[in-house]
């Protein structure tokens, strides 16, 4: 029987995979320039200049490559290693429009801050398997990747390092 907790439920929501496929290079193992921290607050800042709704339609423009500046403040790339998974190519599931405004009440119920610390914790691989949720048996996809190709438990802890910048 399937059960979702809330924390899953807020994974799943923020999760741009199933708006978007992102772009390949943003998914290479690379030594970010900021930490996360760092880049949750200057974005908080910046969603409270912008507006939480460009803020997201920008969010996603980076993530898909389709941004003129690339090492603009709103790219997570900058904080995190995003898992290669993101950059699978596959279909929609949802609009672009529903993803904003559905993330843009999410945004609301969170928090700027809480809502963009679980965004890179979800960029960085921590998403909802159908295992963890109890709809596939273990090892199961939820809309990522083929079968025989997806981890079995996609769920960690992650080990925050800290990171001294000059």
């Amino acid at each position: 029987m399937p059960h979702f907790t809330e924390d899953n439920v807020q994974r799943i929501i923020i999760n741009p995979f199933y708006a978007i496929t992102v772009a390949s290079q943003l998914t290479e193992e690379h030594e970010p320039a900021m930490g996360e921290a760092e880049w949750v607050r200057a974005n908080t800042s910046l969603m409270e200049e912008m507006g939480a709704e460009r803020w997201l339609r920008q969010l996603l423009d980076v993530l898909e490559g389709r941004s003129e500046a690339p090492d603009e403040p709103v790219n997570p790339y900058r904080a995190v290693n995003i898992d290669p998974l993101f950059a699978t190519a596959h279909p929609a599931l949802i609009e672009r429009d529903m993803w904003i405004d559905v993330n843009v009440m999410q945004l609301r119920n969170m928090g700027a801050e809480g809502w963009l610390r679980q965004l890179l914790d979800v960029l960085n691989g921590d998403i909802v398997t159908a295992e963890e949720v109890g709809f596939a048996p273990p090892g199961g996809t939820f809309g990522y990747g083929t079968p025989g190709r997806s981890h079995p438990q996609r769920r960690r802890i992650k080990k925050r390092k800290k990171r001294h910048h000059r």
